[in-house]
């Protein structure tokens, strides 16, 4: 008797200790999910409980936890991978142009841009500054010269700014109201380019273009309100690119994360961002914001800069460019003081903050490498606990590449700028120089890790483009054959870390995001083919179906 007493007694304790049994909200199932998980790298289904994973595997086992209310999404055989993070991207750019619609003169080979300044200036009133962003003078037959410009726009003063945001082109008019003539001097860190007879041409390296850009009259403030609407459509776009993280690596203020979380607070972001101020900011807030919003916005970086663009001349060299002899470049004021510069980074390591500085050419590389060194020498912080941050990384001397595995020194890399500035680099550094440039498997293999991205406004911000970038080293016309400097290029699976795992780790994140796996954030993305069994030319041609974040389905293309 005691025996049949005791069964159901034991059965009714165990029941009672593991309490009630837990459903899921939402299971996605029948589809192939990439996990970067790699004990469990492949599944079939996940179950979904809040904003956490609570299930990755078979499509059985995960039905096995629908309860009556459990939403149950058969996904039909598409590809899932972990919700993509943007690395390097200027986020509010992303609305505002979507609100304010400038004048598009990106890539325009010179006729085309010739045809719409002509456009512009039919638009404008007398005198009025014409103002774009976007050229690309490697594209051109002949070498950039205001004459160009001066044909189309005798009378409006012209500013473009280049693409990478680091020269900027202007016409005569807009020489003739800064006062530039041949006896005006270049300016610290930048450079009046001028022609044989020293006359300037109407490019203006880095900080030289700030002669002519602090005469242009400031352009008409957006409302509060238009402002949120920006974020909003920033975040919409994000999300319907497949990227559920945004790093924003422009360096702001106070002012703008009060904002921010203001639109989180009143609906207007749902896209998780990842901030970086200035230095003073830091300084003033004394400590990071980490993970308001159910994890939706932390500010932990700080952004620095020491040189400009290759592609505008501006990057610090150690050796002159091979189209301008000697030219160098220039560091800014920041790389002029390694000690200074170390300093201010381990000021910011020890109230624990991390640094993300714009790095491009040999020589700023060097001097960031050796400040971050030094500075974490000076604050007693291993690369593990500061993850400070090489932005760029574009051209490196090859006695550089080993310090970031070996310092634990983060590189954030855009795939798309090497396939962008392949056309120029030979020109600019020579053949030799280039083998160092955009060197991620030399750095992969010396024990780095890269975190991917755009930088838009610079490039596009679609992350397949990155990832078709990284695997060929090929443009998205598939050329030229074979790839450029092809033994540099990433596997695919190492282009999706790129995107997720490596991101994760350099946000201090990696417990929470960057996989798909039990008890991370419930962020994923569904695609329209098979990312690692397409041909690598169709990379670039990956279309977003749907965007989980946080277990909720925020984007669908249907």
């Amino acid at each position: 008797m005691k025996r049949i007493v005791l069964l159901p007694l034991l059965i009714i304790a165990l029941i009672t200790a593991c309490g009630p049994r837990e459903y899921a909200d939402v299971i996605f199932t029948n589809a192939v999910f990439y996990t970067m998980d790699e004990s469990n790298p492949t599944a079939e289904a996940v179950a979904i409980k809040g904003d956490r994973f609570m299930f990755v595997g078979s499509s059985n086992a995960a039905e096995r936890l629908a309860g009556d209310d459990t939403d149950i999404i058969d996904l039909n055989g598409k590809t899932v991978v972990p919700g993509l993070t943007e690395s390097h991207i200027h986020f509010g750019n992303v609305g505002t142009t979507i609100l304010t619609a400038p004048l598009n003169v990106y890539w325009l080979p010179m006729d085309e841009l010739q045809e719409a300044l002509r456009g512009a200036v039919a638009e404008a009133e007398p005198g009025e500054w014409i103002v774009a962003r976007g050229y690309n003078d490697a594209i051109w037959d002949e070498p950039a010269h205001r004459r160009f410009l001066d044909a189309v726009a005798p009378d409006n003063p012209v500013s473009l700014r280049r693409y990478c945001g680091h020269a900027t082109f202007v016409n005569s008019k807009a020489l003739e109201i800064a006062g530039v003539t041949r006896n005006t001097p270049d300016p610290d860190a930048g450079t009046i380019v001028r022609d044989p007879l020293g006359e300037a041409t109407g490019v203006l390296v880095s900080a030289a273009g700030s002669i002519v850009n602090r005469h242009i009259p400031p352009a008409p403030r957006l409302s509060e309100d238009e402002l949120l609407e920006a974020y909003k459509l920033g975040s919409d776009a994000m999300l319907a690119a497949g990227i559920t993280t945004v790093h924003d690596a422009t360096g702001t203020t106070q002012r703008s994360t009060a904002r921010r979380k203001q639109a989180y607070e009143q609906g207007f972001l749902d896209v998780r961002i990842m901030d970086a101020v200035l230095y003073e900011t830091a300084m003033e807030m004394g400590e990071p914001l980490v993970g308001l919003f159910d994890d939706r916005y932390t500010v932990r970086w700080v952004k620095m800069f020491v040189d400009g663009s290759l592609g505008g001349r501006g990057a610090a060299l150690l050796e002159p460019y091979d189209d301008m002899p000697g030219e160098m470049g220039a560091l800014r004021a920041l790389g002029q003081d390694e000690e200074r510069y170390a300093r201010r980074v381990a000021n910011l390591l020890e109230i624990g903050f991390s640094v993300r500085t714009h790095s491009i050419g040999d020589r700023g590389n060097r001097v960031t490498l050796n400040a971050f060194e030094s500075a974490m020498e000076m604050a007693g912080k291993s690369g593990e606990e500061a993850r400070l941050v090489v932005e760029h990384a574009q051209v490196l001397h090859p006695d550089d590449i080993p310090r970031f595995g070996r310092s634990g020194i983060i590189a954030s890399m855009q795939g798309v700028h090497a396939t962008e500035d392949m056309i120029y680099v030979d020109e600019r550094i020579g053949s030799e120089r280039a083998e160092g440039a955009y060197a991620w498997r030399s750095i992969i293999e010396g024990g780095g890790i890269i975190s991917g991205g755009s930088d838009y406004g610079v490039s596009p911000y679609e992350p397949f483009y990155g990832m078709h970038a990284m695997v060929t080293r090929q443009d998205r016309q598939n050329s030229p054959e074979g790839g450029w400097f092809p033994e540099q290029r990433l596997t695919r699976k190492e282009a999706l870390k790129t995107y997720t795992v490596w991101p994760a780790y350099l946000e201090f994140s990696e417990d929470i995001k960057g996989r798909i796996k039990k008890g991370m954030l419930a962020d994923m993305v569904i695609i329209d083919r098979d990312y690692f069994e397409i041909p690598a030319e169709e990379i670039h041609e990956i279309q977003v179906l749907g965007t989980v974040l946080g277990g909720v389905l925020v984007f669908s293309a249907n």
